[in-house]
């Protein structure tokens, strides 16, 4: 894959000359506060006419960074915010057929302030969302991301089966 990193797409062609975009991997943070609230970044969105849209905090893994240290940075760049525990939940891949990134998914919980600079051209704004309030924000497309959506299903799996299990000891 080419090295720029202000580059963050690339139109490529397979073998059989069909086209498909690649993009670097990336990490995404779904933050749980301390009221088991999430919290979302709100920032433009380029591609949908530059207005707010809300997403997890992200971004691509930096050389030598692990992806645990990807994730605590990015949630500090754009929440002003460091998880003291992450989970791993798993990956995504958008859209499989024709884009080429896999979205590392962390839950992130035991927040603390901790404000870095980061690479974005305006300020991102926060959101905090209750978890009964989610399902009625992607029915009024408030919440309309797709990787989002699909991590907060995943995170709803990890903590019903972490809960359960805490009921049964």
């Amino acid at each position: 894959m080419p090295t720029p990193r202000e580059q963050y797409f690339f139109l490529k062609r397979n073998d059989r000359g069909e086209e498909y975009i690649e993009s670097f991997d990336e990490v995404l943070v779904l933050p749980i506060d301390q009221d088991g609230s999430i919290l979302f970044a709100r920032e433009s969105a380029p591609a949908f006419g530059g207005g707010p849209v809300l997403v997890l905090p992200g971004g691509t893994v930096e050389t030598r960074e692990s992806m645990a240290d990807t994730a605590n940075r990015e949630l500090q760049e754009e929440l002003g915010l460091r998880a003291g525990r992450l989970e791993y939940l798993g990956e995504l891949t958008p859209w499989s057929k024709y884009l080429g990134v896999r979205s590392h998914i962390y839950l992130g919980r035991d927040l603390t302030a901790s404000k870095l600079h980061g690479d974005e051209p305006e300020e991102v704004g926060m959101e905090r969302v209750p978890w009964n309030a989610v399902e009625s924000m992607m029915m009024s497309g408030h919440l309309r991301d797709a990787r989002a959506i699909a991590a907060l299903y995943r995170a709803q799996l990890v903590l019903n089966s972490q809960h359960q299990a805490g009921a049964q000891q």
